[in-house]
């Protein structure tokens, strides 16, 4: 193996930690915001059926796909069940199961990161990269299992904010605006 080959598989595990820990904090108590919700319901949404487009003809890549949303509509469930939804004076926050969001974030990541390892690999010895990167089962279904996830999720933080009303603010003789 030749050195840049062995400073990358070194690099690897530094960076898989680097990216843990850091969604490690981004997965804490979060403010509530509709718009939010909605923007990653439509993205998700749109990634899916545009991934699913793409993959028309490939029928082993599309029912991964499909499968992968469906088994990720489920972990979102069960992600709602153990979310913490608070309604405060301050506005509405919600904590959600920090296990099941990164494991579904960390299996997305490292498939991205097998696939810039292989592409490296082919490169360093000047073959062919296969361009199908989506038509592959692996791949169909962990998008399908990210999306599906955060589409239903999402979905049901629109469906608590739509029903909830928030807990009204006490009125502050010295705010004046």
């Amino acid at each position: 193996m030749e050195m840049t080959t062995l400073t990358l598989l070194l690099l690897v595990p530094l960076a898989v930690w680097r990216i843990y820990s850091r969604l490690k904090t981004l997965l804490g108590r979060t403010r509530s915001e509709l718009w939010r919700h909605y923007s990653t319901a439509v993205i998700s949404a749109g990634s899916l059926g545009v991934i699913a487009a793409t993959l028309l003809g490939k029928w082993e890549a599309l029912g991964a796909l499909l499968a992968g949303a469906a088994i990720g509509a489920l972990l979102g469930r069960r992600n709602v069940q153990s979310t913490r939804l608070e309604n405060t004076k301050e506005g509405f926050f919600y904590t959600p199961n920090r296990r099941l969001s990164l494991l579904v974030l960390m299996l997305f990541i490292s498939r991205l990161i097998y696939r810039l390892f292989e592409a490296y690999l082919h490169m360093h010895n000047q073959l062919p990269l296969d361009p199908d990167f989506l038509g592959q089962p692996v791949t169909a279904v962990l998008f399908g299992l990210l999306g599906g996830f955060y589409l239903y999720f999402s979905a049901q933080l629109i469906r608590w904010r739509r029903s909830t009303k928030p807990v009204p603010r006490p009125i502050d003789i010295f705010d004046i605006k």
